[in-house]
């Protein structure tokens, strides 16, 4: 990095500066993204900070350029930064702005809802999951894998997240649940038209599975908020779209 590019990103060289981690997930973009979204949304990446290069993020991440290219184009989606032409990458936001509607609720509202109820509630799930609770989500993503239906699809999605809240116990955090997949309908059977959004969902809620099947509750709350961040990053690219063909 020259050392004008140096000068305008002090917090990346600096001690106090952020930690990337070495990357190891199946999908390493969603990884990626992940890991920049949270640092962007705690403050760790402030608004006009700059990223480092692609060729430094690759080497700082353990992943591939290409990789680092369609980790940004997805926070350039989201909203949260912008490629300044000869200059390099900036953070714009440290909110994730989608501007889609569903019903009388934003989609920016029910992402932020579902982070705070399903992240914690995955982690507890995994505390407490009896391994009847395990055969019951595997059975449910089974059967949701080969449903070609849009609507039992979307039902059986929400099947999966409710039977998370029931192996936590808690009657109360059920009926949450259910009534928040309720008021989903309608954006889940929307991100339906998101192309490879299926398979991409499909191996993220294997990694929440996964999680709670072997009681890591940091894992499962980290595997629940990566499958909401790509959620958030299907429907910026449903935004894209009908601004595309509006």
């Amino acid at each position: 990095m020259s050392d004008s590019l140096t000068a305008s990103l002090p917090d990346v060289s600096e001690p106090a500066s952020p930690s990337f981690a070495r990357i190891s997930r199946h999908s390493t973009v969603d990884a990626v993204r992940d890991q920049l979204t949270a640092m962007i949304e705690s403050g760790q990446l402030k608004v006009d900070d700059q990223l480092p290069s692609e060729a430094e993020l690759g080497q700082s991440f353990g992943v591939s350029r290409p990789v680092i290219r369609e980790a940004l184009g997805s926070l350039q989606t989201l909203g949260l930064t912008e490629s300044r032409p000869g200059r390099g990458t900036f953070v714009t936001s440290r909110v994730v702005k989608v501007a889609l509607s569903f019903g009388q609720y934003s989609s920016s509202d029910l992402n932020e809802i579902r982070r705070y109820v399903e992240v914690p509630t995955a982690s507890r799930a995994a505390q407490v999951r009896t391994m009847s609770d395990v055969d019951e989500l595997s059975r449910t993503l089974d059967e949701h894998e080969r449903e070609t239906s849009a609507a039992e699809s979307v039902r059986l999605d929400g099947q999966f997240h409710i039977a998370i809240a029931r192996a936590t116990g808690n009657l109360l955090v059920v009926r949450l649940i259910e009534d928040l997949r309720e008021t989903m309908q309608e954006q889940s059977l929307a991100l339906r038209d998101v192309p490879n959004r299926r398979v991409r969902a499909a191996d993220e809620h294997r990694a929440v599975l996964d999680a709670i099947r072997h009681q890591d509750a940091d894992g499962a709350a980290a595997a629940m908020a990566g499958h909401l961040g790509g959620v958030e990053i299907a429907l910026g690219q449903l935004a894209r779209q009908r601004t595309h063909n509006a």
